[in-house]
């Protein structure tokens, strides 16, 4: 049964509040923005892509899956270009290929007529052969290294798995003003007064979040929402390919009277992209369930074509198809992990914060991603903790902060296993803070306790330690910065 409610974030994009933790999944302010800052820029990506041929990725709680959109539009917009080149590269190679082939089915037929000897044309068949590995040869040649990426989706709800690619993100008022007026009058004051007036009639007609998440969420301006960056949009194909994928990995059980329950609930219909849901229908009948001819040509020429297009049709998107293999394990973190093998290369640990699901912040779950992650690989998350710092340290992890230039302020933590990855190590400080009582982590030995059984390990730990408390620990450094102060002035 459903315990979750969708709303929107400040960028349109949707976010989840669960009932049975009173508490939300993605924060006000975005999160797409959020995948995006906290996952994909800090990650280093954009210097690996196309310099290796494979990379694995493991995005523990994956969620709606913002974080592996994220990645795959990223992946995509960094190719656009070599997407083109290797189909027209492509189209062209088949063309030569099959002039050859007409050419040689005309000979052959002189060659019948004339009754020229067998020997003959088997030199004709072996030209062929010679010409065809020549054409392969310059195709390889020509074709550019473009990354395969591999990417591991742990988590444990179905429906969320499911419904993710069908889901659709809104555009903001700001974003439509800026799409109709040209930016060269960004400069003048009569734009931004024109913008806010605009914005602020627009947000009359925009949908509007749940009392009570609105409040959690802490929005004072009552669901404004912020333009957000043309660089954090999710790409067309994103979700087309996350439905392929879910097709594959389900067959016939993907689109089930479960879900169809949900798209087709009136009050959650404002979440979903019809053009989606009818790609996702389309996809699965046509490959697992019977449909009558008739059908089949009218979903064809509503979906494929309408949907999907000029790029798709051009095949553009099966090229960028097949640089992504997406699995999914819908299960207890903690069961699917022990069921992967390999390492990786990006690790994007999304879970609960640590008071709601604990379970997947303990030192021994923390152990097993280490053992999971490459020797050049790094872990994000988008936790500032104290708790969890400790926990990747004593994990022998190399610690760091996630820098936000826009913001320019720090907004996560990053890990390795290699020193030099980690741009902005932990201060003497934030070490110091780990090492007080609010850096005493979760214990899960068996890797299968109860939440309240790893709440409760630790409440005794905490009461039982002899380590100062965060506020003491606070206190003694302020002190000894005013006293270092003092000394300097003598």
């Amino acid at each position: 049964m459903r315990d979750y409610e969708f709303y929107y974030t400040q960028d349109g994009s949707i976010g989840l509040y669960s009932h049975a933790d009173d508490d939300v999944y993605h924060s006000k302010f975005g999160a797409v923005t959020e995948a995006w800052e906290k996952f994909i820029l800090p990650s280093g990506i954009t210097s690996k892509i196309n310099t290796v041929p494979k990379l694995r990725v493991l995005d523990v709680c994956y969620g709606i899956g913002y974080n592996t959109k994220a990645l795959i539009s990223h992946a995509i917009n960094l190719n656009e270009d070599k997407l083109k080149k290797e189909n027209s590269i492509k189209l062209f190679l088949k063309k030569i290929k099959n002039k050859f082939k007409k050419n040689f089915k005309i000979k052959n037929k002189k060659n019948n007529l004339e009754n020229i000897n067998n020997i003959e044309t088997i030199d004709e068949n072996n030209n062929l052969e010679k010409q065809e590995m020549l054409l392969e040869s310059i195709e390889t040649n020509k074709q550019e290294v473009l990354t395969e990426f591999t990417v591991d989706c742990l988590e444990i709800n179905e429906e969320l798995v499911k419904i993710s690619p069908l889901l659709k993100t809104l555009i903001t008022p700001q974003e439509i003003f800026t799409r109709i007026v040209p930016r060269i009058f960004d400069c003048f004051d009569t734009y931004w007064k024109i913008r806010k007036k605009l914005s602020k009639m627009a947000l009359k007609f925009t949908c509007k979040n749940k009392k009570e998440i609105s409040e959690l969420l802490d929005l004072k301006f009552n669901n404004n929402y912020d333009e957000i960056d043309n660089e954090y949009r999710i790409h067309d194909f994103v979700n087309y390919i996350i439905i392929n994928s879910l097709v594959e990995h389900y067959k016939n059980k993907y689109i089930t009277s479960d879900i169809k329950k949900v798209i087709k609930n009136r009050k959650l219909k404002r979440f979903f992209a019809r053009n989606l849901i009818k790609y996702a229908k389309f996809k699965q009948d046509s490959r697992y369930n019977f449909i009558s001819k008739t059908n089949l040509l009218g979903n064809l020429h509503n979906i494929y074509y309408d949907h999907l297009s000029n790029r798709y049709k051009k095949a553009k998107f099966k090229v960028a198809e097949k640089l992504f293999k997406l699995n999914f394990y819908v299960n207890d973190a903690r069961k699917s992990i022990l069921e992967l093998n390999g390492q990786y290369d990006l690790i994007f640990l999304d879970a609960f914060t640590f008071s709601k699901a604990p379970e997947l912040w303990t030192v021994e779950f923390i152990a097993e991603i280490y053992r999971r992650l490459s020797p050049n690989g790094i872990l994000m998350t988008y936790s500032n903790s104290a708790l969890v710092r400790n926990t990747f340290l004593e994990n022998n992890f190399y610690v760091g902060k996630i820098y936000n230039k826009k913001a320019d302020k720090f907004i996560g933590t990053v890990a390795a296993k290699e020193k030099s990855l980690i741009e902005h190590p932990l201060t003497n400080y934030e070490i110091g803070l780990c090492n007080t009582r609010a850096g005493i982590p979760y214990r899960d030995p068996s890797l299968n306790s109860e939440k309240k059984e790893i709440l409760k390990r630790r409440e005794y730990e905490f009461k039982n330690s002899e380590l100062m408390t965060s506020s003491q620990y606070m206190r003694s450094r302020s002190s000894n910065n005013i006293n270092e102060e003092n000394d300097e002035q003598i």
